[in-house]
């Protein structure tokens, strides 16, 4: 199985030795995120990402996150990093699918767009996505999988009723951004990995722990989906 390792750092330099640590360790490619923080202009995010691809040979994904980064590169500037051979594809975490459209539409078919935000993933795989990088694929893959083929078979239908099933793990990993309750997308992902599969630990404070009334309803949303629940 590919892993595509994130070497993200707000410094080009740390991102470089990040980025050059993960092609040593075997990593297939590299999920960048632009410099977050330093709010830099839009010549220093594309300078940015020449000069990491300048020093590793495996390709790179950009991981186009306005919320978390202030940087909002448009669909010209990812293509022109695509043509340069900076970038292999983008992983668009925006909550308006219209822009994984966009980009769908003015890229040439070897630039590959990933779904990055569950609340889209639904629309943003109708209109052409490649694939799926975010919480709901990390913690049931096998049901993610299936409303990918059903999409992709044009079986819509089906489609839909996959969905239906998965809306409620989606709201509950982005309540918080939702303003609907508050779990944490991170702290709702690991506590579903530590009941699905290996081990993964807590979040890293400052992030908690998910609370016990949370992790019934987690335990029961994951069985809902065909998932056997490891209960502490």
């Amino acid at each position: 199985v590919p892993l595509i390792a994130g070497s993200h750092h707000y410094a080009t330099g740390d991102t470089i030795a990040l980025s050059r640590h993960g092609e040593s360790l075997g990593a297939a490619g590299l999920l960048i995120v632009p410099p977050y923080y330093m709010s830099p202009s839009v010549g220093d995010v594309l300078d940015h990402y020449r000069r990491v691809a300048e020093k590793v040979r495996v390709p790179i994904v950009l991981y186009h996150n306005l919320s978390n980064t202030n940087v909002d590169l448009s669909a010209d500037h990812m293509i022109q990093l695509y043509d340069e051979g900076a970038i292999a594809g983008v992983k668009m975490s925006h909550p308006d699918p219209r822009r994984i459209g966009d980009l769908l539409h003015l890229a040439p078919e070897s630039l590959r767009v990933y779904v990055g935000l569950d609340t889209a993933a639904f629309a943003g795989l109708c209109l052409g996505a490649h694939g799926w990088i975010s919480g709901i694929p990390s913690m049931v893959p096998r049901a993610a999988r299936a409303l990918y083929d059903a999409i992709q078979s044009g079986e819509m239908a089906q489609a839909r009723a996959v969905w239906a099933k998965l809306l409620p793990l989606e709201s509950m990993q982005f309540g918080l951004y939702a303003k609907e309750h508050d779990t944490q997308w991170f702290s709702v992902l690991k506590a579903a990995l530590n009941m699905v599969g290996p081990l993964v630990g807590d979040p890293v404070p400052p992030i908690q722990p998910l609370g016990a009334p949370h992790q019934e309803r987690l335990a029961a949303l994951l069985e809902a989906l065909g998932y056997p629940v490891k209960r502490t």
